[in-house]
């Protein structure tokens, strides 16, 4: 049986008197703060790989979704997605193919130990020395490698396909950090030029008048890494002078400049994502302890990563951005060689993600979002530091 209620229509007047609710002396003195969850971090012995599989190495054109995280175990090169879902054999390398990789901006190909190429037509010499840690993939397709001479005088780029095709760019007197515009525009160095050490930039690829970004006022400084966001906008470098060194941030637009952080202790390893507005670097010495610090977006302020989690008492380096969201780490008891822990420190929870124990020269291989041309204001002075 259905019963129906009757109901009538009451109107209220609400009152429009300006008087609190509730007596000021009966508000609460503390307010508790909302509690905001945090994702949980990964056991220091507890890795999502726990064994590689049985290797049946094929080299891959192109990148697992959502990037891929490589490393070195024995002589083989391994590949893997972040979540562990999908671990592949890339390729057996040689001794002397044994080293850091660099992937190409487009995850085509990578550069093994400086000296050899890894693409899907097999293993050739880049024409570079073994163990060169400034060579550089050119952007935006990985079509070559450019590096500094022996003596800093000159940029030489080789063809990644063919070492033979060589050309020289005339740049600064000497260069002592090199960077490629990720627009593939320009090549972007530090180091002096007529005894006035700066940043310096080349608006073609192949070579031309150099422009001048910054200059250092002190005689006793020196940029000692340089590095380009991935929207092309923003050049970043390290400050070294007698007393302290600093990463500092500039303007390609307008050319403006400050400080993002100063150290006493070294910073090195400027590391800059395939997404916009990504850097971490590291911080110490590799005798010692070494820290990772990022660029929060957020708030455009320096962050250590791991605080909180099992990477806060290690040694701890940048090795690359999967988004803008996860870097990828490696963690040792000290220093910044030799084999490593790695790691996925999530900037949005603070959470860490052991992924990996024990594996050497570790890097990411995703594919760099397209970026303008370098592009400054005409008229725009360079500021002095």
């Amino acid at each position: 049986m259905l019963v129906l209620a009757a109901c009538t229509s009451t109107e209220t007047v609400t009152s429009t008197s300006l008087a609190p609710l509730v007596p000021p002396d009966a508000l609460p003195i503390d307010t508790a703060a909302p509690v905001t969850s945090v994702a949980t971090s990964s056991l220091p012995d507890a890795p999502i790989i726990v064994a590689l599989p049985e290797p049946t190495c094929e080299f891959a054109a192109a990148p697992l979704d959502g990037g891929e995280i490589t490393f070195i175990s024995g002589d083989l090169l391994w590949g893997a997605t972040p979540n562990g879902s999908s671990v592949r054999c890339l390729g057996t390398l040689s001794r002397g193919q044994r080293g850091l990789v660099q992937w190409s901006p487009n995850g085509q190909r990578a550069l093994l130990n400086g000296s050899s190429v890894l693409d899907v037509d097999g293993v050739r010499g880049s024409g570079f020395d073994p163990g060169s840690p400034r060579t550089r993939w050119e952007f935006p397709d990985g079509a070559g490698l450019v590096a500094t001479s022996t003596t800093g005088r000159t940029v030489v780029r080789r063809d990644a396909t063919n070492a033979s095709a060589r050309t020289q760019v005339e740049f600064i007197s000497r260069t002592t950090a090199l960077a490629m515009h990720p627009h593939g525009d320009a090549i972007v160095v530090g180091g002096k030029d007529a005894d006035i050490t700066g940043v310096y930039a080349s608006p073609e690829s192949d070579g031309g008048p150099s422009r001048t970004l910054l200059t250092l006022a002190s005689p006793d400084a020196s940029i000692s890494d340089v590095a380009v966001d991935a929207a092309g906008d923003t050049v970043y470098a390290i400050v070294d002078s007698p007393n302290a060194t600093e990463v500092g941030v500039l303007s390609a637009l307008d050319l403006s400049y400050r400080s993002l952080v100063t150290e006493q202790a070294p910073i090195a390893q400027l590391t800059v994502g395939p997404v916009w507005r990504t850097l971490a670097w590291r911080t110490g010495l590799c005798n010692s302890t070494t820290t990772t610090w990022l660029r929060d977006d957020r708030t455009s302020t320096a962050v250590q990563i791991g605080t909180g989690t099992p990477l806060q008492p290690l040694s701890v380096s940048p090795i690359g951005w999967l988004d803008a969201n996860r870097l990828v780490v490696a963690s040792r008891s000290i220093g910044c060689d030799g084999l490593a822990d790695i790691w996925i420190w999530n900037i949005s929870d603070g959470a860490a993600t052991l992924l990996v124990k024990s594996v050497e020269f570790p890097a990411t291989r995703t594919v760099n979002e397209p970026a303008g041309p370098l592009a400054i204001t005409p008229g725009a002075v360079p500021p002095v530091v």
